[in-house]
C-alpha cells in the first residue's frame, strides 16, 4: 500500500472465467475464484493508461492493473481489470462493475488438481457458529463430525468403512466439502443415489457451498476441479484423461457400471477416497460393487439414518452419530405435528380425505398464521401422481399445484415446475405433487406440510422424507411442520410404529394431533404424554411402542400414598434402570438392565445382558397394586410391592385367582398343574391327560395350582392363565401401556367379585374322554385340526396323486355313517374326491384308524417341508375335528362333551319365505348365475339389506353367501348357508338340517379368524373364478371388500348366521329338528354371540 494513494476504499473483484472441459461427454468444471470484496488502494503504475490496484488479498489477487478508458490492452503477468466507461477514479465506488480484461497470472492459477491441493494447504480454520453474536461458522455437529473423521483415519493404514450420521438439515453436505478441503484429499469419488442429487452435489463442490461465507476457508480459495459423470467412458485412455483433470468425481453407481469393466476398474483404482452420500442405499448391488473396490482405501459414508432399506444398519463403523434429539435441542429441528384422517374407502376417497386435510392445514398456516409454507404431496408412481395432482387442482386451484416426476421428456417440465415452487410471488406454486420425493437432498425449508398419499417403502426413506420438513428456516415466516397420513392405511400405521422403534427422539419431534383418533389411541396418547412429565425413560426409547404382555400380579394395599421410585432399592445388585412416572394415574414404567453369569460354563468374563420391562400401577380407590414384569422372579416383584406401598401389602393368591374364569363359556383346559395334598409333589397335565388331573382334584387327592384354559367370552375366543401360589394372571396377548391398564381393570373386576367362588371350580370344564366306541350322536360336520386352521393359507397343500391343491380350496364333509358308527369323511376339490373312514374301537391300535376308502390316496404337505406325508400320518398330530348334532365334538378317539342343555328352538322364530318356481333340489347358482336356485332366491331376499354380497359357494367355502354391511360405527357380517331339500320336497326329514347345522357350527372359525383372514380366503376364491371369466361378487367389488377388511381393524363386527332350508316348514319341523336348531343356536351364542336365523318354506 502506498502512503498517499489516488483512491482507496472497498472493491468487489469479479470471478474470472470458469474452466470447462468435456471428456467422453462428461463435464469437468472449476471455479478458480468466486469473487471477493476487499480493501484496495489505487496508484499510478509503470504501464501507460493503467493504474495499480493493491489489495489485502493473497497473490495473485494482491496486485492488479486497472485499464483506464481509451487505453490500449497490454500483456502482463499481472491480471488486468476494466471498469468499462468509467471516466476517472473519482467515479469509482464499491458498486462499480469491474470486468477481467486480461487474466495474466490467473490463467495458470489453480489450473491443475495438484495446484488446487497446494493452495488448500493450511487454509482451513475450525470456526464455530455463534447465533447469539451472529458470528458465522460451522455448526457443532459438523465440527464434531470433522474431528471424528480425522481421528478415524489418523491411525494405521487399513481403515474400516466409516459412517457419519447427521440428520437431514444439520449440514451433511457441507461436512463433506469441509472434509475434502481440510484433509486435502487427492482424488475423491462421490456416489449419489439420484440425478437431482448428482447435480446438487456437483454444484456444491464447485462453489464449496457455504464454507467461504462461514469463514472457515478464505473467500479467494480456489474450488476443486469437479467431474460429473453422466455417460459412460469407453476406454482406459478416456478415464485417464478425466482422472488427470479432477479432484472430485460425482457419479451414480449405474453410470459407473455402464463403463467397460477395465475402464471402470482403472477409474476406481485411481481414486484415493470415496464418499457415499445417502448411505442407506448401499444394500443395492450396484452400490456395493463400486464401494467394495475401495475396501483397502478410505471409505466415508454419510447418511441421515443408520438404517438401510431392509431395516438393517448401514455397514461399517459409525464414527459419529448426531441423534435427532441432539438436533432438536440445538434448534435444528422443530416439532412435527402428525394430523391423521381415518378413511377406509377406495384410493379416491382416501386421497380426497388426505388432500382436504392437507389443504386446510396449508391455508391455516398461510392465511391465519402468516407463515410462508408449501405443501408436498407424495405418491408411489406417475399414474398416482397425475390423479392426486388433478385432485389438488380441483380443491385449491388458486395455490397453483404443480407436478414433478422423472421420465422421458420431463426434464424441462420439472425444471419449470420447481421454478414455480421457488417463486414467492402470487403466481408461484404453493403445492407440489411428486413421486417419492423431490429427490433426496432437495433443500427448501418452506416445505413444511407433507401429505402422505402413499407411504414410503422403507423406514430409512420415511425418515428422510419427514426429516426434511423440519429444517429451520427464516424466523417468523416458517413454523412447525405437519404430516398428514391416513391411519386407516395399515402401511402408514406400520411405518409410524417402525419410526418410533428406531429411536426415542422421534417422540419429541412428532406431536400427534388427530381430531378423528379412536378412543384407544387417545387413551394411549394421554398416558404417554403424562409419563414424559417425570423420569428419563422417554429419552432412551419410545413409550408408544412398548408392548407388555397382558400379565400381572395383584396386591391388596392399605396405604394412603405410595413411593414408586423405591422400586430401585429392591433391584438386584449392579442393575441399572430408567423410569417414567405418571403421577396423575399412579403409573410407573421402568426398563431395567442387569447382568448374570452364563449357565453353560464357569467363565468370569462372560455375562448375559438382560433388559427387563417393569410396570406398576396403583389403584388407590380399589386398594389394589398391579405389577407386570418380564421376569417376575428376577425383579423380585413381591418385595418390590411392599417397598413401593407398605409392609401390610399382600399378594392376591389362592383360589380367588381362578375367578378369572368367571363368564368364560365352554372352558377347555390346555394345560394345568396340581400338587398332591399331604405330600411334596407337583404334576403337570397337557392335552387329553388333563382329564386325569381334573379327576384327581375333584376327588380331593390334589390341589389345583396353575391352569391355562381356552374358552369363549363375550363372543371372542380367549385363553386365560393363572397360578394361585404366585398370584400371576395372564392372557396370551400383548398390548400398549393403556391396553394393559384397561386389562388390569377388567381383571380386577373379575377377581374382586363378590360372587361366591364355587369350591368345585373345575366342574364345568370341558374334558377329553377316550372313546372305545363311536359317539352316539349323529356327526354333522368335519373340519381341519387346530394346526391346519391356524395356518390356513396357500402354503398348505393336499396331494391328490401328483396334483397339489391348496387347503383353502378343499372341502371336508360327512359322507355315509355306517351302522357300526364309522364315519366316512369326504375330502373334495374341483375335479377330484377321496373318502377316508374314521373307525373307533378298543381293539384298534391307539383306539382309532383313518382308512382309505376311495379316490386318490392323499398326502399332506407344508411349504418348505422336505416331503409330503400320508394323510393318515398327518392326522396323528393334527386330527380332524368332528362335530355332532348334540353340540359336542371329537378328535381321533377323544370326545369332548359339551354341557349345552338347550331347550327347543321356538317355531315362531322360523322365517318363512316363498319358494314358488324354485325346484327344491337345485341349490347352487354356480358360475353361470342360475336364477332358478335356492341360493339365488336367498340373494334376492337379502340384496337390499347389505352393501356387499359374495357368492362363496364351493369347496372350502365360508358360506354359500357372505354379506357385509357398514353400520357406521361397526360392521355386520352375515353368513348364509343354503341346502337343497332331501328328496326335493318339503318333509320332516332331520337330514335336511344335519349339514346346515354343521356348517353353522363351523362358522365359529370364520368369526374368530377375523375379517382380514376372511378377506384373504374370499379374494383367493374370487381370483380362481376370475381366471375363467366369472365373478363371485353379486353386489359390491374387491375394493369394497378391502374397505371392510381395513375398517375391521378398528370397528366392532356383529356376527350373524342364517340357515336356509326350503325343504322344511313350520308345520313339518319335528321336536328333534327344533332341539338340533336350539343346540346350534346355543353353541353359536356361547362361542360367537352370533344372531341366529332359520329360514324355511311358507308352504
Amino acid at each position: 500500500m502506498t502512503l498517499f494513494p489516488d483512491w482507496q476504499g472497498d472493491l468487489v473483484l469479479p470471478p474470472p472465467s470458469e474452466r470447462k472441459i468435456r471428456v467422453g461427454g462428461n463435464l469437468i468444471f472449476q471455479r478458480p475464484f468466486r469473487g471477493a470484496r476487499c480493501r484496495a488502494q489505487i496508484a499510478p503504475s509503470q504501464y501507460k493508461g493503467h493504474d495499480l490496484i493493491k489489495t489485502n488479498l493473497a497473490a495473485p489477487f494482491d496486485q492488479i492493473l486497472l485499464r483506464r478508458k481509451g487505453a490500449r490492452r497490454l500483456k502482463s503477468t499481472l491480471p488486468v481489470l476494466n471498469a468499462g466507461h468509467l471516466s476517472g477514479l473519482g467515479d469509482l465506488t464499491e458498486s462499480t462493475a469491474l470486468f477481467w480484461d486480461s487474466p495474466g497470472a490467473l490463467e495458470d492459477y489453480a489450473a491443475t488438481p495438484e495446484q488446487v491441493l497446494a493452495l488448500w494447504r493450511n487454509k482451513f480454520t475450525f470456526r464455530a457458529e455463534n447465533e447469539v453474536e451472529q458470528e458465522p461458522g460451522l455448526r457443532m455437529p459438523q465440527i464434531g463430525a470433522l474431528h471424528a473423521i480425522a481421528a478415524h483415519f489418523a491411525v494405521g493404514e487399513q481403515f474400516e468403512p466409516a459412517t457419519v450420521v447427521l440428520p437431514t438439515g444439520t449440514g451433511k453436505t457441507e461436512t463433506m466439502l469441509a472434509t475434502q478441503v481440510y484433509r486435502q484429499l487427492h482424488r475423491t469419488l462421490v456416489l449419489v443415489p439420484s440425478d437431482a442429487l448428482r447435480t446438487q452435489i456437483f454444484e456444491k463442490f464447485v462453489t464449496l457451498g457455504v464454507l467461504p461465507d462461514a469463514g472457515v476457508v478464505p473467500g479467494q480459495l480456489p474450488g476443486p476441479h469437479v467431474a460429473k459423470i453422466t455417460t459412460g467412458l469407453q476406454s482406459i485412455e478416456e478415464c485417464r484423461a478425466l482422472i488427470e483433470r479432477a479432484n472430485v468425481i460425482v457419479a451414480l453407481p449405474d453410470s459407473l457400471n455402464s463403463f467397460p469393466p477395465d475402464a471402470r476398474a482403472y477409474l476406481l483404482d485411481q481414486c484415493s477416497d470415496i464418499f457415499v452420500d445417502e448411505a442407506h442405499h448401499v444394500t443395492a448391488s450396484t452400490w456395493a460393487a463400486v464401494r467394495d473396490r475401495f475396501l483397502d482405501k478410505r471409505i466415508l459414508q454419510f447418511t441421515a439414518t443408520p438404517f438401510r432399506r431392509d431395516g438393517k444398519r448401514v455397514d461399517g463403523k459409525i464414527i459419529f452419530n448426531y441423534k435427532l434429539g441432539d438436533a432438536q435441542k440445538a434448534g435444528y429441528y422443530r416439532p412435527i405435528n402428525l394430523r391423521t384422517v381415518e378413511e377406509y374407502g377406495d384410493d379416491a376417497a382416501r386421497d380426497r380425505a388426505i388432500a382436504e386435510k392437507a389443504v386446510a392445514v396449508l391455508r391455516r398456516d398461510r392465511d391465519e398464521l402468516g407463515l410462508d409454507h408449501l405443501l408436498m404431496a407424495r405418491t408411489r408412481n406417475r399414474d398416482r401422481a397425475d390423479i392426486v395432482w388433478a385432485l389438488y387442482q380441483e380443491l385449491a386451484p388458486e395455490l397453483h399445484p404443480v407436478i414433478v416426476y422423472s421420465g422421458p421428456g420431463r426434464r424441462q417440465i420439472n425444471a419449470a415446475a420447481l421454478d414455480k415452487v421457488l417463486d414467492g410471488s402470487a403466481d408461484g406454486a404453493r403445492i407440489v405433487v411428486c413421486v417419492d420425493m423431490l429427490g433426496e437432498g432437495f433443500d427448501l425449508p418452506n416445505l413444511k406440510i407433507a401429505a402422505l398419499h402413499d407411504t414410503h417403502k422403507s423406514l430409512a426413506v420415511t425418515l428422510q422424507f419427514i426429516g426434511r420438513f423440519t429444517r429451520k428456516g427464516a424466523t417468523g415466516t416458517i413454523g412447525e411442520a405437519t404430516v398428514v397420513a391416513n391411519i386407516a392405511d395399515p402401511e402408514a400405521e406400520t411405518k409410524l410404529a417402525a419410526l418410533y422403534a428406531e429411536g426415542a427422539d422421534w417422540d419429541v419431534l412428532i406431536k400427534r394431533l388427530s381430531e378423528e383418533r379412536i378412543h384407544e389411541e387417545l387413551q394411549l396418547q394421554d398416558v404417554v404424554m403424562s409419563l414424559k412429565e417425570r423420569g428419563d425413560l422417554h429419552a432412551q426409547l419410545s413409550l408408544w411402542n412398548l408392548r407388555p404382555a397382558l400379565s400381572t400380579q395383584i396386591f391388596r394395599t392399605r396405604c394412603t400414598s405410595w413411593s414408586p421410585l423405591a422400586y430401585e432399592a429392591v433391584l438386584p445388585g449392579g442393575a441399572e434402570s430408567w423410569y417414567a412416572l405418571d403421577e396423575e394415574n399412579n403409573l410407573l414404567v421402568a426398563v431395567v438392565h442387569r447382568t448374570s453369569t452364563v449357565d453353560w460354563g464357569n467363565y468370569q468374563n462372560l455375562e448375559n445382558a438382560v433388559y427387563d420391562l417393569l410396570l406398576a400401577r396403583w389403584d388407590q380407590a380399589a386398594g389394589a397394586l398391579f405389577i407386570y414384569a418380564s421376569d417376575y422372579q428376577g425383579l423380585r416383584t413381591e418385595r418390590m410391592a411392599r417397598a413401593i406401598t407398605s409392609d401390610e401389602t399382600e399378594l392376591l393368591s389362592g383360589p380367588a385367582v381362578f375367578r378369572i374364569l368367571n363368564n368364560v363359556e365352554m372352558p377347555l383346559v390346555k394345560s394345568m398343574g396340581s400338587s398332591r395334598i399331604g405330600a411334596i409333589s407337583f404334576t403337570s397335565y397337557f392335552g387329553p391327560n388333563v382329564t386325569e388331573g381334573l379327576a384327581s382334584i375333584e376327588k380331593a387327592e390334589s390341589q389345583l395350582n396353575n391352569i391355562a384354559c381356552l374358552g369363549y367370552e363375550d363372543g371372542e375366543r380367549v385363553l386365560w392363565g393363572g397360578t394361585q401360589r404366585k398370584g400371576k394372571i395372564w392372557q396370551q396377548k400383548s398390548g400398549t401401556i393403556s391396553t394393559w391398564m384397561e386389562w388390569c381393570n377388567r381383571t380386577w373386576t373379575k377377581v374382586s367379585s363378590d360372587v361366591e367362588l364355587d369350591s368345585n371350580i373345575t366342574r364345568d370344564f370341558l374334558r377329553p374322554q377316550k372313546l372305545t366306541a363311536p359317539h352316539g350322536a349323529y356327526p354333522i360336520a368335519v373340519q381341519w385340526g387346530e394346526q391346519a386352521q391356524m395356518r390356513f393359507s396357500d402354503r398348505q397343500f393336499m396331494l391328490f396323486d401328483s396334483t397339489e391343491v391348496p387347503v383353502f380350496l378343499i372341502d371336508l364333509g360327512i359322507g355315509a355313517v355306517g351302522d357300526d358308527g364309522a364315519i366316512d369323511i369326504d375330502i373334495a376339490t374341483e375335479g377330484s374326491r377321496s373318502t377316508y373312514r374314521l373307525r373307533i374301537a378298543a381293539d384298534l391300535p391307539g383306539g382309532y384308524s383313518h382308512d382309505w376308502v376311495s379316490g386318490p390316496r392323499l398326502k399332506f404337505k407344508r411349504a418348505h417341508a422336505a416331503e409330503a406325508v400320508p394323510l393318515e400320518e398327518y392326522l396323528l398330530t393334527d386330527p380332524f375335528i368332528v362335530r355332532y348334532a348334540d353340540g359336542t365334538h371329537s378328535y381321533n378317539c377323544y370326545h369332548i362333551p359339551t354341557p349345552l342343555e338347550p331347550a327347543t328352538y321356538p317355531k315362531e322364530s322360523l322365517e318363512a319365505w316363498d319358494w314358488a318356481g324354485i325346484p327344491l333340489n337345485r341349490e347352487s347358482m354356480n358360475r353361470a348365475g342360475d336364477r332358478d336356485t335356492i341360493q339365488y332366491r336367498a340373494f334376492q331376499h337379502i340384496e337390499n339389506q347389505f352393501d356387499l354380497i359374495f357368492n362363496d359357494d364351493g369347496h372350502g367355502e365360508a358360506a354359500d353367501l357372505v354379506a357385509l354391511k357398514d353400520t357406521g360405527d361397526g360392521i355386520r357380517l352375515c353368513l348364509i348357508h343354503c341346502k337343497n331339500a332331501h328328496g326335493g320336497r318339503i318333509s320332516a326329514d332331520i337330514r335336511n338340517f344335519y349339514t346346515l347345522c354343521g356348517q353353522a357350527q363351523k362358522s365359529m372359525a370364520v368369526k374368530h379368524g377375523g375379517l382380514p383372514r376372511l378377506y384373504v380366503d374370499l379374494k383367493r376364491r374370487h381370483e380362481t373364478w376370475s381366471k375363467q371369466g366369472a365373478s363371485r361378487f353379486l353386489k359390491g367389488d374387491m375394493k369394497l371388500l378391502s374397505y371392510f377388511k381395513e375398517k375391521a381393524r378398528r370397528a366392532k363386527v356383529d356376527f350373524e348366521v342364517v340357515l336356509v332350508q326350503p325343504g322344511a316348514s313350520a308345520e313339518t319341523v319335528t321336536p328333534e329338528i327344533l332341539r338340533l336348531l336350539a343346540t346350534t343356536e346355543l353353541f353359536l351364542t356361547k362361542t360367537t354371540q352370533a344372531r341366529f336365523r332359520v329360514v324355511v318354506s311358507s308352504v
